[in-house]
């Protein structure tokens, strides 16, 4: 009975259910902050400490999430299955095309940078990395027009890391192609050091960590202590990145960096808790404008014309100015995913939540079944749910870009990929 107990936990570790576990309790423990130490190092109250209708918020929330995951499991049950590729071309060159150009491509980036921007090394070697962002992100359009390279990397490093496990290739083969993927993780990380922005970066390093548990998980070569420590070294390696960046900006002494990884986490739930009881309100709340940015701001959509959002910084900007009213540290504004949700459509936000739910079962399904867009969206939405603390990013850039870049990966394994096998089904169905 304690092995079986034992494999429905590592079953559920790298699942949906799993990370909006891990998210749940993050939360609760954010709530039991003592105020005193919260109030010392974020300067406001503590509105969240045991506030029930921030807990019931949350909960009703988590709970319509799971509801949508395991109603698309229950209509379309499925387990993982086991598969080896064969290739019209050599699996090593299968592997490593689409990884060596985009690192190539991210090479010339970040040669790019470097060349028009020379005072970005200067930035960063002088702790003034806050410049760089803002004059690389927030006052011309240089990041959005390259962008999509980083990004479409990442979900190539997360097919290339999937599909090696499921085609013959074993010794020094497979030592390349994991030498690839960690060179191609690096040339998107000094990209992200270069803009100091780490929000994509540590998007990354989370979905490829839980495409490790769940290769592992598959495998059967999972046991609770690995689980735990895979567990361990993200929750120490997110906050080392965090706080790297934030060195980078000019945060030099640990009460500042405490301050920062409070500001960015658990003052999130702050916010939120402002918001449900309403003491915070958004200039833009009300209009549907937080549900998804790519929805609303694309040209491609006739929503665009209808809601006639204002432009990206101007509705950032009024966020700084509105917290401040509420009584809470105006250089935080995040509000949690589900805060922002709430503050466009309130406690309606649970019929939408759920229909989140329904979305990440049909991801989670596909990744089971081995489908390109599970293998290349589901480490982004995993990722997602353990940064719900953060903005609503499941409808926003990185997943239109990730769809792209799944889209132009399928025509290649059409291409290039033969028939598969399903050897068996793996008992992981949740």
């Amino acid at each position: 009975m304690k092995n079986i107990e034992k494999m429905a936990l590592l079953d559920h570790a790298g699942s949906p259910y799993g990370l909006a576990t891990y998210s749940y309790v993050f939360f609760l423990i954010s709530c039991l902050i003592p105020p005193s130490f919260y109030k010392h190092y974020i300067g406001e109250p503590d509105l969240m400490f045991l506030d029930p209708t921030a807990i019931l918020f949350y909960t009703l929330c988590v709970i319509s999430f799971v509801l949508g995951m395991w109603f698309i499991g229950w209509l379309f049950p499925a387990t993982f299955v086991k598969r080896t590729y064969t290739t019209r071309i050599s699996a090593l060159s299968f592997l490593l095309t689409p990884l060596v150009v985009g690192f190539l491509a991210m090479t010339f980036v970040n040669v790019y940078l470097i060349q028009h921007f020379p005072a970005i090394l200067l930035n960063l070697l002088t702790q003034q990395g806050v410049d760089t962002k803002d004059t690389l992100i927030y006052n011309n359009d240089t990041s959005a027009r390259i962008v999509f390279i980083p990004i479409t990397l990442i979900g190539v490093i997360w097919w290339a890391f999937w599909r090696s496990s499921s085609l013959s290739i074993a010794g020094w083969r497979k030592r390349l192609v994991r030498c690839f993927i960690f060179l191609a993780l690096m040339s998107v990380a000094i990209y992200f050091v270069l803009i100091v922005f780490r929000a994509i970066l540590i998007m990354a390093v989370c979905g490829l960590a839980i495409l490790y548990v769940l290769r592992r998980t598959i495998e059967q070569k999972a046991s609770t202590a690995s689980i735990f420590r895979i567990g361990i070294g993200v929750a120490v390696f997110v906050p080392l990145l965090f706080v790297l960046f934030s060195f980078l900006r000019g945060a030099d002494n640990w009460d500042t960096q405490i301050t920062l990884l409070l500001g960015y986490s658990a003052a999130s739930y702050n916010r939120l808790a402002a918001i449900v009881n309403g003491n915070l309100r958004y200039p833009f709340a009300g209009r549907g404008l937080y549900l998804s940015s790519v929805i609303v701001h694309t040209h491609l959509l006739p929503l665009n014309e209808i809601l006639n959002p204002p432009g990206f910084l101007d509705m950032w900007g009024t966020e700084f100015a509105a917290v401040s009213k509420a009584g809470l540290s105006g250089g935080l504004i995040w509000s949690g995913a589900f805060g922002y949700i709430f503050s466009d459509i309130g406690w309606f936000s649970l019929p939408f939540v759920f229909g989140y739910g329904v979305l990440y079962g049909f991801i989670w399904r596909a990744l089971k079944r081995g489908q390109i867009i599970g293998v290349v969206l589901y480490p982004c939405f995993g990722a997602c749910i353990l940064l719900w603390l953060g903005p609503n990013y499941v409808l926003d850039q990185p997943t239109e870009i990730l769809l792209f870049t799944a889209a132009i990966l399928a025509c290649y394994e059409r291409i290039f990929a033969g028939h598969y096998e399903t050897n068996h089904q793996i008992k992981v169905s949740h």
